[in-house]
């Protein structure tokens, strides 16, 4: 969906928020400060470039290079962040930003309503699926070839400020104005949460974000109260966020004292967290779902919980990401991501994968006979988990390697069946009429008209795909599309994970009552291997 206002940039990095201003040092003679010979030399070179080099030069952008340059050399995960860019990846982060509230689609190079936010004054105002916006105050929004950025910039201002949109009405081709508070506006990491039976509750997290704790523990209570005593915890496709909020989710599945992680920075300093008292789900049934995407963060509450012998770990091998960022400023506005530090599992394992191998394929099962003894640590219980690349789980699910899979995914994944259902709804309004939802979720099926007409918009675009063969898939996406829509994001997500392979295995464990998986082997636990 193109949830213009909503959605921000996605992070792979794991990393601690920029620290606070240092505290004033003594003042000291400039003379007896040694000057960095490489500073100065890359000062030098600028200066050179800035009055001498035969063509005038955007200097601002070659010294962007150059830290880029510089810090690739280092590793994967140090980055650098553009005062452009710094906004929006702290809004991203922060889990909210100020804006009106609403999910867009430019179509015929108009800003098309999708929904508003839940909450936001656009939704009290009445703003609705297909209304047009053609003004922003006296910013004329239509037919001018404006890209997210800008339509962004003009929605987006100060807290309780307002703007008066300017609103088209095809249903009663109507056009009226509303004015419209800016109000903070979520940018969710609980994608969706509901029962999958009377006693399993299943949430979704696709970030650790500040309020990510929040929104988990209002979540997981929401299901409580609705008489779950079991939870399949989503981390597929979560690359991370912030060291501290991993260490908050998995301090709540963990007992008073248990290891969650450890760091160990260049001058081998060695920083422990343990769980804290008063957990939410310390004592009951736990599956926690990952693939290959799964990163940092992510691996930081798996490796935890398996390292703990707490719950199931279903899915496959993880990304492979052992290293901690820590945000610094730069004069300008700027900030680079530095890695600052290792972290452990609490077995003592790095799952950090090999900088050579980062653009190589892995293979997401493991051949325990080809691992040598020192990738493999042991828990309490006497369980074999491994290091040197990610963490592989204790009921592995296979990929379907397919080509057409992988296509019909991506495809299906993209947002395209939501750009398909506007264009579909708002020329045949007479389908969109929303059903009960318990209607809907149980008895609602895709008409063979809409998968014709999503067959055609495919065609359209040059994408091709087999419907006979997929028909399955597709009309599922096209429901659960439909769901975000009419319904929430619970409905959508729902009708989404029907038979879901992994929580598939997650049923066959759960019914048949196992809450750990056996281990293959034991061995003597060795605590400092792999330090």
């Amino acid at each position: 969906m193109a949830l213009g206002l909503i959605l921000g940039r996605q992070l792979a990095n794991f990393y601690i928020p920029k620290p606070p201003p240092p505290v004033p040092m003594p003042i000291t003679d400039i003379d007896t400060v040694p000057e960095n010979p490489y500073k100065v030399k890359l000062g030098k070179l600028i200066d050179y470039i800035e009055e001498d080099y035969v063509d005038k030069v955007n200097t601002d952008s070659i010294v962007d290079l150059t830290i880029n340059s510089i810090l690739r050399k280092l590793d994967p995960h140090s980055t650098y962040i553009s005062k452009n860019d710094i906004e929006e990846v702290a809004e991203t982060m922060s889990g909210k930003f100020v804006g009106v509230g609403i999910s867009f689609y430019m179509y015929n190079d108009t800003i098309a309503v999708i929904k508003p936010v839940e909450g936001s004054d656009a939704m009290h105002k009445g703003i609705r699926f297909g209304d047009r916006i053609l003004m922003a105050g006296r910013d004329t929004l239509f037919k001018k070839h404006l890209n997210t950025d800008k339509i962004k910039n003009i929605l987006k201002g100060e807290m309780e400020s307002k703007v008066d949109l300017t609103i088209y009405r095809k249903s009663s081709d109507s056009i009226f104005k509303l004015s419209i508070e800016r109000k903070f506006i979520p940018i969710r990491s609980i994608d969706c949460f509901y029962k999958v039976n009377d006693t399993l509750g299943y949430i979704r997290m696709n970030r650790f974000a500040e309020t990510t704790t929040d929104e988990f523990t209002s979540a997981l209570k929401a299901l409580e109260k609705e008489g779950i005593n079991s939870l399949i915890l989503d981390l597929r496709n979560n690359s991370g966020g912030f060291l501290n909020v991993g260490i908050q989710i998995a301090d709540e599945f963990l007992h008073k004292n248990k290891m969650i992680v450890f760091t160990k920075n260049n001058r081998k300093e060695i920083e422990e967290t343990y769980a804290t008292d008063g957990g939410l789900f310390e004592d009951k049934p736990l599956f926690v779902l990952v693939n290959e995407n799964s990163a940092s963060a992510s691996e930081i509450v798996a490796g935890a919980l398996q390292d703990n012998d707490r719950g199931v770990i279903v899915g496959r091998r993880t990304f492979g990401k052992g290293l901690v960022q820590s945000e610094m400023p730069l004069p300008d506005g700027s900030a680079v991501r530095l890695t600052t530090a290792r972290y452990y599992t609490p077995t003592g394992r790095s799952i950090q994968k090999p900088y050579n191998l980062r653009h190589q394929r892995r293979s997401f099962e493991i051949d325990e006979a080809s691992i040598p003894d020192s990738l493999k640590f042991i828990t309490p219980k006497g369980k074999v988990v491994y290091g040197g690349g990610g963490i592989y789980p204790d009921v592995y699910v296979p990929i379907d390697m397919k080509p057409e899979t992988y296509m019909v995914n991506e495809v299906l994944n993209s947002g395209l069946t939501n750009f398909f259902l506007f264009e579909y709804l708002d020329k045949h309004p007479s389908q969109n009429r929303r059903p009960s939802k318990a209607y809907f979720i149980t008895d609602y099926k895709i008409s063979k008209e809409m998968l014709k007409a999503f067959a055609i918009f495919l065609r359209n675009r040059r994408i091709q795909i087999d419907f006979n063969r997929n028909v399955g898939d597709i009309s599922k996406h096209l429901k659960a599309s439909l769901a975000e829509i009419w319904f929430n994001d619970n409905v959508a997500g729902l009708i989404r994970n029907q038979n879901d392979f992994y929580i598939e295995k997650c049923l066959y464990y759960y019914k048949a009552k196992h809450t750990t998986v056996t281990p293959h082997k034991t061995k003597t636990r060795r605590r400092t291997a792999n330090l």
